[in-house]
């Protein structure tokens, strides 16, 4: 292309403009149609002078057909099978004698049922021979579907075996009753349960029910008024609003004062004898219907007037100048009395004192505030009240009780038979004064022929070097080594107790540490005590340090 040489005018010389003009001045588009190729060139001669020869086209060969059917694509016989070849009378001759072999071709041939003949004895025939009994026909269709009969002896002739009926095909007659085998007594057939019917014989009730409830004709008249009697007016099964003014409440909400509850509930009786209804879970409801009808007031004052919860925590707060989360009550209700809120019921104040937020006249603001947001969750202080004892808490169905599924015993949170080799299920043990760490951490999981052969006396009584190192409180070091024959007159024992703390340093001692301080600083003891078998023999056996390896143990 020209590109922009000479298009524009060069007038600062002196100052080199970026970059370099593209294009070439003299060419034109007419030139840039015309150019082609030195090739085309050539080409374009030999055509002229008539020596151009061109390479005659060889078309591909065709791919041999796939002899191997397990080759072949999913599409390579489709035509074949929707366009058979036709075959001649002498194909078709060849591939019936190929199918004679097969005994379905002559005993179950395509599109007929199987020959009969060959089966059936010589010079029967089969198209007017008969098996079987014929059937009797003694009574018509229209006498066998519309009896002659009267109705009162059908009725009769249906009672005939009704008793065997109720038992096999559970069948009754309308309204009677269905026995269903009672044991009697207690149960008595007689009785009636449930309210006596407002029946009358006159069948004056089904009158009343039957008939309209408008005697007045049907007229004609103005939409206008139709539309004003159905919102001024009462209409059948719906409640009277009129102008529609039941749309301005909550739906389901119900008009009126709510009546007192009975003293005890359907819930508190319906339980065991001699357990008597909780009075406490009562009053605690009332307690916290009180508390849900303030939160939803509060709700209601927040989305009319715009008033926050958060702001007057703040205002109590700053009452508060000792930051102690404590306000005296007088003051609280004073605050609250400017917002217009009235908190405190005899309800709310009951159940404040049941929840320790109220204390010596003074209430706990925080936890108050908190428990009348209705966008806040509960606290833990308001659980669930149990009003059984634990021995007659059981929740069984029907099912269960009569085939005593009830009557298990869960091993889930059991522990299995026998004590394992490696005991997982017990804390690490300490690591002793003096010890190494590596050697209880690292102890290897196989025992030797030796321990094998020859347990120490621990091994025979189930004990490991874990036993050993257990922190144990001191009641239990006191008991176990009094019971092998030890006795610590004075403060001896308190006095070994403090140092064998010092040592382990975890608050407790563990018997290694013990038995170490009793020789090491109570050698009189020992001597006094060797006439004891039991507490000679845990004396003379090797110190527990010296082997804590698990395979002296195993």
């Amino acid at each position: 292309m020209a590109g922009n040489s000479g298009k524009f005018i060069d007038r600062s010389p002196i100052i080199c403009a970026a970059g370099k003009s593209s294009g070439d001045p003299n060419e034109r588009v007419s030139l840039a149609l015309k150019q082609y190729k030195l090739v085309d060139e050539v080409d374009a001669l030999k055509h002229q002078e008539q020596i151009w020869q061109e390479n005659v086209f060889i078309p591909p060969r065709k791919l041999p057909n796939i002899l191997q059917p397990d080759f072949k694509g999913t599409n390579t016989e489709i035509s074949e099978i929707l366009r058979p070849p036709v075959k001649t009378r002498y194909q078709q001759l060849i591939c019936d004698l190929k199918d004679t072999p097969y005994s379905t071709y002559w005993n179950a041939e395509l599109g007929k049922s199987r020959d009969p003949i060959p089966g059936l004895p010589m010079g029967m025939n089969a198209l007017e021979t008969t098996f079987g009994i014929p059937t009797l026909k003694d009574i018509t269709v229209k006498e066998l579907v519309n009896p002659s009969k009267g109705p009162y002896q059908v009725l009769r002739e249906s009672q005939v075996g009704h008793e065997m009926y109720k038992k096999t095909h559970n069948n009754y007659n309308p309204s009677e009753r269905i026995d269903r085998g009672y044991f009697q007594p207690p149960y008595d057939p007689n009785k009636c349960y449930g309210e006596k019917t407002k029946y009358d014989p006159r069948g004056i009730w089904v009158k009343c029910a039957c008939d309209w409830f408008k005697k007045e004709p049907l007229v004609h008249g103005l939409k206008i008024q139709a539309d004003y009697l159905n919102r001024s007016r009462s209409q059948l099964g719906k409640v009277l609003a009129p102008n529609n003014n039941i749309s301005c409440v909550e739906e389901g909400h119900a008009f009126g004062k709510r009546l007192n509850d009975d003293l005890f509930g359907v819930e508190g009786l319906l339980k065991d004898p001699g357990v008597n209804p909780c009075m406490f879970k009562r009053d605690f409801y009332k307690w916290f219907s009180s508390l849900n009808k303030l939160r939803w007031s509060i709700k209601e004052k927040q989305k009319k007037y715009g008033f926050s919860l958060e702001e007057l925590y703040k205002k109590i707060r700053y009452l508060d100048k000792e930051k102690t989360g404590w306000l005296p009550v007088s003051k609280f209700l004073d605050l609250c009395s400017c917002h217009n809120l009235n908190f405190l019921s005899n309800d709310i104040e009951v159940l404040c004192k049941h929840l320790k937020y109220i204390d010596n006249d003074s209430i706990c603001y925080r936890k108050f505030i908190d428990l009348i947001d209705i966008y806040k969750e509960y606290t833990e202080d308001i659980k669930h009240i149990d009003d059984l004892p634990p021995e007659k808490k059981y929740y069984t169905s029907t099912y269960q009780a009569a085939n005593c599924d009830y009557l298990f015993i869960n091993n889930a949170e059991m522990p299995p038979a026998g004590i394992p080799s490696i005991r997982h299920d017990l804390s690490k043990p300490v690591k002793p004064h003096g010890g190494c760490r590596a050697d209880l951490e690292n102890l290897g999981n196989e025992t030797s022929a030796k321990a094998v052969v020859n347990p120490n006396i621990y091994t025979n009584f189930g004990l490991t070097y874990r036993d050993f190192f257990l922190p144990r409180q001191p009641a239990t070091i006191r008991k176990l080594f009094e019971k092998i024959g030890y006795t610590f007159p004075g403060n001896n024992f308190e006095r070994l107790w403090g140092m064998g703390v010092e040592l382990d340093q975890t608050g407790l001692v563990c018997i290694d540490t013990f038995k170490n301080l009793l020789r090491n600083h109570c050698p009189e003891l020992l001597l006094m005590q060797s006439q004891n078998p039991t507490l000679k023999s845990v004396i003379d056996c090797p110190d527990i340090t010296t082997s804590t390896t698990e395979n002296n143990f195993l």
